[in-house]
């Protein structure tokens, strides 16, 4: 077992986070030795310990994308430094991607109440922006849980493209964007066992749409994700479940989708502990086949896992063991470390030449990033 020495760094920067309320133990007496930045007034009124559900996007050289789709913000923050380079504002997220080789990020955003595409340098620059027909930002609006994804132009010939889901349809738009091109219906939206089922995620490359859906049903919660493949007109998604009141999260990853799950979440059946639990599963979306998987089979009814993904590496923090892990693309464990602090709740930034980077937050509603080098 590897063990881990913790550094952490003052957070100069004061980020507003959006956060879920979540319960961590509150066994550990030691105290951090360092400075912290104070979270906004505006939320000091939280539990004490709660979940940031921010989306992060670790970049090269240090950098880090922090995305709040509540507070519609998105900052650029140096992790070795601490400080924060630059910040925009908008009037809506609906997506972003930060395209590989080329240094650029790529917003859908409702902004002065047009549906646009704004295309950032790294460094905040506007590089690009043009506006939606009318038509797209009502579609949006007409469904208040409707979500749209966008697709690159690639060397294969696939032009941009756009999947808005709005209540049981998926439209797929290209130029000059004013009609779809294709058509698709949503299982989940129809399938009448849920009491509702919420679109929270479009992701989209090429030919692969996955959408993410949150499906309700007499108080409990379930995950369900759509895989479709769009050369296909027609063509029915595969769908794939989580267990029920689970959180989990979605990305596209060369025509992967890749999902993994945190125990989050107020469950008052408890977790049966005589089935695995998966923790992070990848599919092949055209297909439907399980490539790679984790799962833990659980020792006690209320275990608390939290996990992370980003450059294919899994991040898992183990509640109920006070422990850390990393892991590859493919399940296997890269190390595992005993967990710092039970005083902290973690999300995962990157793990770089021996240094696991960690966005934290302590049981006195304070921010910090933490390096941990590993020895």
């Amino acid at each position: 077992m590897k063990k881990a020495a913790l550094l952490l760094l003052a957070l100069t920067l004061v980020l507003p986070l959006s956060v879920q309320a979540a319960q961590v133990p509150a066994t550990d007496k030691s105290s951090l030795s360092t400075e912290h930045s104070r979270l906004p007034a505006d939320l000091q009124s939280f539990p004490e310990d709660f979940y940031i559900h921010t989306d992060i996007i670790s970049l090269t050289h240090g950098q880090a994308l922090f995305i709040d789709t509540d507070r519609q913000h998105i900052y650029m923050a140096d992790t070795g430094a601490s400080t924060e380079q630059w910040n925009q504002s908008y009037d809506h997220i609906y997506s972003c991607k930060v395209m590989p080789g080329n240094a650029k990020i790529v917003l859908l955003v409702q902004n002065n109440n047009k549906l646009q595409k704004i295309v950032l340098s790294i460094t905040g620059k506007i590089l690009s922006q043009s506006s939606y027909p009318d038509a797209l930002l009502k579609l949006l609006k007409s469904d208040p849980s409707a979500q749209i994804g966008w697709s690159a132009p690639n060397k294969s010939g696939q032009k941009e493209k756009v999947a808005l889901q709005a209540g049981d349809r998926i439209y797929i738009y290209q130029s000059p964007w004013k009609k779809p091109i294709q058509t698709f219906t949503s299982p989940t939206r129809q399938n009448r066992d849920y009491d509702h089922a919420t679109s929270i995620q479009v992701e989209y490359q090429g030919n692969d749409l996955v959408i993410a859906y949150q499906a309700d049903r007499l108080m409990q919660t379930q995950s369900v994700f759509e895989l479709f493949d769009t050369s296909k007109a027609g063509s029915k998604p595969h769908i794939i479940k989580t267990p029920w009141n689970l959180k989990a999260q979605l990305q596209l990853e060369n025509g992967q989708a890749v999902i993994y799950t945190s125990n989050i979440l107020r469950n008052s059946l408890g977790l049966n502990t005589e089935v695995p639990y998966p923790l992070y599963v990848r599919y092949n979306v055209k297909t439907g086949k399980l490539l790679a998987e984790v799962t833990r089979t659980l020792a006690d009814q209320n275990s608390k896992w939290e996990t992370d993904y980003s450059h294919g590496q899994l991040f898992l923090a183990d509640k109920a063991a006070n422990m850390l892990y990393l892991y590859d693309s493919s399940g296997k464990k890269i190390w595992e470390t005993a967990e710092p602090s039970q005083r902290i709740s973690y999300r995962y930034i990157n793990y770089e030449q021996g240094i696991l980077y960690l966005l934290v937050e302590n049981i006195n509603r304070e921010f910090t990033i933490a390096k941990v080098p590993l020895m």
